[in-house]
């Protein structure tokens, strides 16, 4: 397969969706407006020595860490992940006595071989801290502040091409997949952000 000229640029459409009580993610909501989304891998190895060489390496994969920064704190968002409650007299912020995990969607701008595109990404398992807040008087030009929330994406299992099993692979192995990505030549990208997909193994014929 031929290399493809790929430039990614700008982030947009956040939304996030969280399981209802009977344990299946709800629709989609908007988040914020984004400002930057920022993803490491949380990623190491380990190696095994004997006569003097590496004779295996131990991987350790657990996903990514990274940091979600938004223009504003949306009430819901934070209702939903458990750091703010509906109280007499309109909303408090509340001590987060757990982490809700969910689903994180967005979108980013792309030039592929000169063609402006829209690349369309899924993020499972993920969990995101209480935002970071900064707050800087205005002097000669407005200062805008952002919202950064510490974010973890642990992934959720490959499922079987049914998608009701774990995929198993022919070691016995099962396997995380963190994002799921959707390009416009893809049978479905139009409906992509439209409900959490379920990422499955490919048919084999």
């Amino acid at each position: 397969m031929a290399k493809s000229k790929l430039i990614k640029y700008n982030i947009k459409n956040v939304k996030y969706a969280v399981k209802d009580e009977s344990g299946v993610w709800g629709n989609p909501i908007d988040l914020a407006y984004a400002n930057s989304l920022s993803l490491e891998a949380n990623f190491s190895e380990t190696k095994f020595f004997g006569d003097g060489e590496v004779i295996a390496v131990l991987t350790n994969d657990k996903g990514k860490t990274g940091t979600l920064s938004v223009i504003n704190i949306e009430h819901d968002y934070e209702i939903a992940c458990g750091r703010m409650m509906e109280i007499e007299g309109g909303f408090a912020e509340i001590e987060q006595i757990s982490s809700v995990e969910h689903c994180l969607y967005y979108e980013v701008d792309a030039k592929k071989d000169g063609v402006p595109i829209t690349i369309k990404t899924w993020m499972f398992g993920c969990i995101t801290g209480k935002a970071n807040e900064s707050y800087q008087q205005t002097q000669e030009d407005h200062t805008v502040n952002t919202y950064d929330y510490p974010l973890t994406v642990n992934g959720v299992n490959l499922k079987a091409s049914t998608g009701e099993n774990d995929y198993v692979d022919a070691n016995g192995n099962t396997i995380k997949v963190p994002r799921k990505f959707s390009y416009p030549t893809d049978q479905d990208y139009a409906t992509f952000g439209n409900a959490v997909p379920i990422p499955k193994a490919k048919v084999e014929i």
